[in-house]
């Protein structure tokens, strides 16, 4: 084997071993960019999570909310009929006392 043909030999080898560390170097850097962004990407999945939770919640109180009103004001509607039936019977009573009364005073 030549002088030239080991020389070459050896420059290929040490280029091919510098490529190959260069590479997995490379490869090491990413990999860690990598799982920064999963890390990164977690705690954001994280927080949209948290508030969705949060304005679920919201909604959810003010449903309540709502429904609480609606059955307030259903109540105070019924009361407001119940009213306005013991008003008309009442005048009904009325009515039918004056006209016995007027009966009765008359010949």
């Amino acid at each position: 084997m030549s002088a030239d043909l080991a020389t070459m030999l050896v420059a290929t080898v040490t280029v091919g071993v510098s490529l190959a560390g260069l590479t997995l170097a490379l490869w090491r850097g990413v990999r860690t960019d990598i799982r920064a962004m999963e890390a990164g990407l977690r705690a954001d999945i994280r927080a949209v999570e948290a508030s969705l939770r949060a304005e679920d919640a919201e909604l959810r109180a003010d449903i309540r909310a709502v429904r609480a009103a609606i059955d307030a004001d259903r109540l105070a509607h019924e009361a407001l009929h119940a009213a306005e039936r013991q008003t008309r019977a009442d005048e009904w009573h009325e009515l039918l006392a004056t006209i016995a009364a007027s009966r009765e005073g008359s010949p």
